[in-house]
């Protein structure tokens, strides 16, 4: 938040007027006003008093420890995620924790922080109890965000919350927070740059956008398909959420897709039926799935991101978190004493 900003806010928590700045200061209205629109700054002389004015000390009306630039931020996201991998997650946890104790305003810092450490929970094979006390402490990061009013995080931070409240069971909790977000903008920048490149013959440049934006309307699409199962399925409607599980099974699969994609929806269905044949057989298919690449350069959907999206077998990530989700996670309980189940949670576990 820079000078101007400080300036203009604290006035007005305050509830002062630009002109008892004014005369507190011995300046004229008209000066305060171009401080406020960044015009102009105080003069040094003016800032302890100012600084007593407002409230404030000298650092946060300097903005010393107030934010950090998105390069900066960038650069010791990278360093915590480095750190984790050399030295564990409580080493990049607490390289976090000082880095924001240091710069306590910046949402920025904050909320790449929290998605930082939580995407390296995702990964790291804890157990529940074991993330448990990083994660009451990410939710506290993501509740600072979405109370800052400072956009875009503010948002970003609200729908994660909202995200986490409704998986809590914390439904009022996550009625706020939706109530916070904004209704989605039905312009779309980067279907209209695309077809500016198309226009221009740019096909290259078009075809990369509009192929990403593909894959990602596709996951969004598995998404609603694997909600809407499980509205079916809980409304007793078992044959309509085979029906949707399959479909989101066929399109995944239609759309070049991996097989670990085109079997999660399938296995939720297994799952909330207790289906132990059928479960077992899905989670050899997902697991086995996370040992094969997705080579998009065999897809023709895929042809302008093909070099950016192949990719080796993902299964030094998903591996070993889902073979701990498996073995721990109350909902598979069914499977637990399965003499199936123990065999191929150790085949996999051999492989991680």
């Amino acid at each position: 938040m820079p000078m101007n900003t400080v300036i203009r806010d604290r006035r007005k928590n305050l509830g002062l007027t630009q002109e008892q700045v004014a005369d507190y200061l011995g300046v004229s209205a008209p000066a305060v006003n171009k401080w406020e629109k960044g015009a102009s700054s105080p003069d040094v002389s003016l800032l302890p008093a100012l600084a007593r004015l407002l409230e404030v000390d000298l650092n946060t009306l300097f903005c010393f420890q107030d934010g950090l630039s998105e390069q900066e931020i960038s650069a010791f996201s990278s360093a915590v995620g480095k750190e984790i991998k050399k030295n564990g997650m409580e080493s990049g946890f607490q390289m976090c924790v000082d880095k924001i104790q240091e710069y306590p305003n910046c949402s920025g810092l904050i909320h790449t922080a929290a998605l930082v450490v939580e995407g390296a929970l995702l990964l790291s094979g804890l157990t529940s109890e074991e993330k448990g006390k990083y994660e009451k402490t990410i939710l506290s990061w993501y509740d600072r965000v979405a109370n800052s009013g400072e956009e875009p995080y503010r948002t970003r931070a609200a729908y994660m919350l909202a995200s986490k409240y409704i998986l809590r069971e914390e439904y009022k909790k996550a009625q706020e927070m939706l109530d916070l977000l904004p209704e989605a903008d039905a312009l779309d920048k980067k279907k209209l740059q695309a077809d500016l490149y198309i226009r221009q013959n740019k096909l290259e440049e078009a075809g990369k956008i509009l192929e990403r934006k593909l894959v990602m309307a596709l996951n969004e699409l598995q998404v609603y398909l694997m909600n809407l199962v499980e509205v079916a399925f809980r409304e007793g409607r078992e044959e309509d959420a085979s029906k949707l599980a399959e479909a989101a099974k066929t399109s995944a699969k239609l759309f070049g897709l991996s097989d670990y994609n085109a079997n999660l929806v399938p296995f939720q269905l297994a799952t909330a039926k207790k289906d132990v044949p059928g479960s077992l057989s899905l989670i050899r298919t997902i697991l086995t799935a996370t040992l094969v690449p997705w080579d998009t350069r065999k897809i023709p959907l895929y042809h302008h991101i093909s070099d950016t999206w192949s990719q080796a077998p993902v299964s030094s990530l998903v591996l070993a978190p889902l073979l701990s989700d498996l073995e721990h996670n109350p909902k598979y309980e069914y499977l637990k004493d399965d003499p199936e189940f123990l065999r191929i949670l150790k085949e996999f576990r051999a492989k991680c």
